[in-house]
C-alpha cells in the first residue's frame, strides 16, 4: 500500500497546490514507507492518525481496521483476541495500559504476529502528548536504528506533516466520524478568532463553533446565537457547496468540507476577504451606473429636444423619448439596430415626409458614412411642420443627431422677411417720393421767387408799406422753403444717389469743407483745431456732408461774446459690437464751446424737422443731423452726442474700418 493511501486522508485531502513544502511531503512518505518497523501514531484521545503498511502487517491488521480515529484500546482489544492463549482479565489489563499512557510512562508489550513469529510493541507518550507506537520483531536487531531512534522518526513524521499543514494558505482540520477534532493548523485556529489554547484535540464541532459564537468570534447579524448555531449545524457535513461567513472584525471565509469514505471529514477555511470587497466595489460600482445611467435616462427623455446616437455603420444605437414622440414613432419599430436610412424610408411610406425630403437626407446620410463630417438641414414633414436636424460625427465613430422643432421660428422668420421686403419696398418709394416731390417743387419756387422779385422791383415804390411788408415776407418764405427742399433732397439722396466707397483721405475731405465755410468762419472769429485724420473706405461726397452739417451747427449756436473754438480729433478703437462692423473702426470726435444742449433731447435732435430753438433764434430746417445720422448709418457706423447747456456739444462718429463684406457682396 502506498504513503498517501496509508495517510488518507489526512494528506491525500490536501490540495497540493496548497502544501508550500512539497520536500517535507515526500521527506515524510518516504520516511514512514521505507521504515522497517511498524509505526503508528495516535493523537491525545488515543485515536489512531496514521500508521504505515509494516504496523498493519504485524499486527495483523486489515485496513478497514486500523483506519484513522481507530482507539487504541480497540485495536489492542483487536490484537488480544487473536492471540491462541487468550488470557483473562484482557479489559482490565486494557485499562491499565492506557491509564498507564495517560500518566506519561512508555511501555514495552511482548507479542505474536498473525504468522506466530515474536513481536515487540513499545509505547511511548511524546512531548505534545501524542502517542507513538513501534512494533518490530524480537528474533533480530532492528537493522540501522535503535527503539529510541524510532521514536524520533515517527516524532518527525509528525513534526513534518504539521509542518506541512502549517504552511498551508488556508485553514485545515480533520474530525472523525464522532465530529471530534482531530488534526489542525495554526490558520485554523486564527480562523476562529479566539484564544488559541481553545482549539485543541479532542473537543467536538459543535462546541468548537459554540465556544467562538459566545466569545463574539463571528459576525451573526440581527440572528440570535442559537438562530446561527442552528443554521451552521444544519449544513455541516450536508452542504455539498462552500459556505461563508463573516468574522466579528469583518473578514470574511469560505468554508469547504469533504466527508470521507470512513466518515471522518476534512474541512479547509479560505480567506476570502479581498474577492468579498472586490465584489463589493463591483456592487457599489454597479449602483453608481445603474444610478448614472438612470440620471442619464432621466435627463435624455427630460430634453426638448429629440436625441439620437447612431454607430458607424448608421445602426440606431438609442433614441430618447421627444424623438418618438416627435416623429410619431412606435418603440417597437424603431428601435436599437435599426438603420437610419430604414427610419427616413418608414417615414416616407407612413407619408410623413415627401419623396424629395426624403431623397435629400438619404443623401447626407450617405455622404456621412462615407466621410464622417457634419451636417445640418431642415427638413419639411407633410403637417406644415419643419424639424432641424444636426448631425455631429464621434471621435469613437458613428454620430450623434438632435432634432428641433423650429416651425414657429421659421413662421416668425418668414413673416419678418416679408415684413422686412414691405419696409424696404417702402423705405424705396418714401425715398423716391421725397427725391421726386422736392425736384418737383423747384419749378414753382422759382417762379414765385422770380415774380416776387419783379413785383418788388416794379411796383414796390408805389405800393404802400404794408404792402412792402408782404412781398418781403414772400421772399423769405420762398427762400426758407428752397433751402428746406434742397436739404430734404439731400436727405434723400443719401441712399438713391449714394456714390460707390472708395478709399478717401478724411484730410482732404475737411480741407475743401473748411474752404467752403471760411466767409462763416471769419464772420464769427472761429478757431478750428484739427489733428490728423485717417484714410476710410467711404464715399467722399457724403463725407463732405457729414463734416459740412456738424461744422455748420457748430458755427451757428455759439455763445454771444465766446469765440467758437472747434477741436477735430480721430482715434482707433475696437468694434463697437454691431453685427456688421468689423473688428476696429476709427473715432472721430468733433467738439466746440457753444450753447450746448440737455441730453434728454438727444435723440430727438437727430429726428428729421425736429429742432431744440424757434427760427427767429437760430436758422435751419432741422434736417442736417438727420443727414448726418444717415450717412453714418449707410457707411454701417453710429453717431452719438454729448451735450452740457452753456459749455459746449460733442458728436461722436464711429466709422468701421474697411468696407463690410456685405456691402462688398452687393457692390460685385
Amino acid at each position: 500500500m502506498s504513503y498517501v493511501a496509508a495517510i488518507s486522508p489526512l494528506v491525500d485531502a490536501l490540495p497540493l497546490d496548497q502544501i508550500e513544502d512539497l520536500r517535507s511531503r515526500r521527506e515524510l512518505a518516504s520516511l514512514l514507507q521505507g521504515a522497517d518497523v511498524g509505526l503508528a501514531l495516535f493523537d491525545d484521545q488515543f485515536d489512531l492518525v496514521v500508521c504505515n503498511p509494516q504496523y498493519r502487517k504485524l499486527m495483523g491488521f486489515r485496513d478497514e481496521e486500523a483506519r484513522v480515529g481507530a482507539h487504541l484500546a480497540d485495536l489492542i482489544m483487536l490484537s488480544a483476541g487473536r492471540e491462541t492463549a487468550a488470557r483473562g482479565g484482557v479489559k482490565q489489563s486494557i485499562d491499565s495500559a492506557i491509564d498507564s499512557l495517560r500518566a506519561g510512562r512508555s511501555q514495552t508489550v511482548p507479542h505474536a504476529s498473525p504468522e506466530g513469529r515474536p513481536i515487540e510493541i513499545v509505547r511511548r507518550v511524546i512531548a505534545s502528548g501524542m502517542i507513538v507506537e513501534t512494533v518490530r520483531e524480537r528474533l533480530e536487531a532492528p537493522r540501522g536504528a535503535t527503539a529510541v531512534s524510532f521514536d524520533h522518526i515517527a516524532e518527525a513524521a509528525r513534526a513534518m506533516m504539521v509542518h506541512a499543514l502549517d504552511v498551508m494558505a488556508d485553514g485545515f482540520a480533520l474530525f472523525d466520524p464522532m465530529d471530534r477534532l482531530i488534526v489542525f493548523n495554526s490558520r485554523y485556529v486564527e480562523f476562529h478568532n479566539v484564544a488559541p489554547e481553545l482549539v485543541r484535540a479532542g473537543m467536538s464541532y459543535a462546541s468548537l463553533v459554540s465556544e467562538t459564537v459566545r466569545r463574539g468570534g463571528f459576525d451573526i447579524g440581527t440572528a440570535s446565537e442559537a438562530e446561527f448555531l442552528a443554521a451552521h449545524h444544519a449544513r455541516h457535513r450536508t452542504s455539498a457547496a462552500p459556505t461563508e461567513i463573516r468574522r466579528a472584525d469583518g473578514l470574511w471565509f469560505q468554508i469547504s468540507e469533504r466527508v470521507m469514505n470512513d466518515g471522518c471529514v476534512v474541512i479547509l477555511v479560505s480567506d476570502i476577504t479581498r474577492i468579498k470587497q472586490r465584489e463589493l466595489d463591483l456592487v457599489t460600482l454597479s449602483n453608481q451606473l445603474h444610478a448614472r445611467n438612470t440620471q442619464f435616462d432621466a435627463a435624455l427623455n427630460n430634453m426638448a429636444q429629440g436625441l439620437c446616437l447612431f454607430d458607424a455603420d448608421a445602426r440606431l444605437l438609442a433614441a430618447n423619448k421627444r424623438y418618438l414622440d416627435m416623429h410619431g414613432y412606435s418603440a417597437d419599430v424603431v428601435k436599437p439596430g435599426i438603420r437610419r436610412q430604414e427610419i427616413v424610408r418608414h417615414s416616407l411610406e407612413r407619408g410623413r415626409i415627401s419623396q424629395e425630403e426624403a431623397e435629400r437626407a438619404l443623401g447626407y446620410i450617405a455622404e456621412t458614412i462615407r466621410e464622417p463630417k457634419r451636417f445640418t438641414i431642415k427638413q419639411r414633414y407633410a403637417d406644415g411642420r419643419v424639424i432641424a436636424i444636426m448631425s455631429e460625427p464621434m471621435e469613437t465613430g458613428g454620430a450623434v443627431a438632435t432634432y428641433t422643432d423650429v416651425t414657429e421660428s421659421e413662421r416668425h422668420a418668414l413673416e419678418l422677411r416679408e415684413y422686412t421686403l414691405k419696409l424696404e419696398r417702402s423705405n424705396r418709394d418714401l425715398e423716391e417720393f421725397a427725391y421726386v416731390a422736392s425736384h418737383d417743387l423747384q419749378e414753382p419756387l422759382r417762379k414765385i421767387e422770380a415774380f416776387g422779385d419783379r413785383l418788388a422791383k416794379r411796383y414796390g415804390p408805389t405800393l404802400p408799406e404794408d404792402g412792402q411788408m408782404f412781398i418781403d415776407r414772400m421772399q423769405n418764405a420762398a427762400g426758407r422753403m428752397r433751402r428746406l427742399i434742397g436739404d430734404l433732397l439731400s436727405y434723400s439722396r443719401v441712399m438713391t444717389k449714394a456714390n460707390p466707397r472708395r478709399e478717401i483721405s478724411l484730410d482732404a475731405v475737411l480741407a475743401d469743407v473748411l474752404g467752403d465755410l471760411q466767409v462763416r468762419i471769419d464772420e464769427v472769429g472761429a478757431e478750428i483745431r484739427v489733428a490728423s485724420l485717417p484714410s476710410i473706405d467711404a464715399d467722399p461726397v457724403q463725407m463732405g456732408q457729414l463734416f459740412q452739417n456738424l461744422l455748420s451747427n457748430a458755427l451757428k449756436f455759439v455763445r454771444p461774446g465766446v469765440p467758437p473754438v472747434i477741436d477735430i480729433t480721430a482715434e482707433v478703437v475696437q468694434s463697437v459690437g454691431a453685427v456688421d462692423t468689423p473688428l476696429r473702426a476709427y473715432v472721430i470726435t468733433i467738439r466746440d464751446n457753444g450753447i450746448g444742449f440737455d441730453n434728454k433731447y438727444k435723440e430727438q435732435i437727430f429726428k428729421i424737422f425736429q429742432r431744440l430753438h424757434g427760427r427767429m433764434e437760430y436758422e435751419g430746417t432741422g434736417v442736417g443731423l438727420a443727414t448726418v445720422r444717415k450717412i453714418v448709418e449707410r457707411h454701417h457706423g453710429a453717431i452719438d452726442c454729448d451735450g452740457r447747456p452753456g459749455e459746449g456739444a460733442t458728436f461722436i462718429v464711429t466709422l468701421p474700418i474697411g468696407v463690410p463684406a456685405s456691402e462688398r457682396a452687393d457692390a460685385a
